[in-house]
């Protein structure tokens, strides 16, 4: 996993399996093998957020969703968003971004 976040981060245009193996050294079919595997995004997560924040520190979640302007019938996620610049749900796109707040500095 740690191979594909790196590779994620650094490639232009689609995720495709081509375009992945350009910017790494791995194969198209290892991620196509590694892909058509389950993995357990929810623990990972978890995991991830132990090791950054101990328990005896004072945090709260916040989220910040922003509205994409969109037309078109074939794009995936396509659905009625509020748009808060507008002050009205529009059809579109959403994005949220969740993250971790400390509440004191340290």
């Amino acid at each position: 996993m740690l191979v594909l976040f790196r590779v994620l981060c650094i490639f232009q245009g689609k995720a495709t399996y081509r375009n992945l193996s350009r910017y790494s050294g791995i194969s198209e079919k290892r991620f196509s093998r590694w892909y058509q595997r389950d993995f357990d995004f929810p623990d990972f997560n978890s995991c991830l957020f132990e090791q950054v924040v101990s328990r005896d520190d004072e945090c709260i979640a916040a989220i910040d969703a922003s509205f994409i302007q969109k037309s078109g019938k074939h794009t995936e996620g396509l659905g009625w968003f509020y748009n808060g610049c507008a002050g009205e749900s529009q059809r579109g796109l959403e994005t949220s971004l969740l993250c971790i707040v400390h509440l004191r500095a340290p």
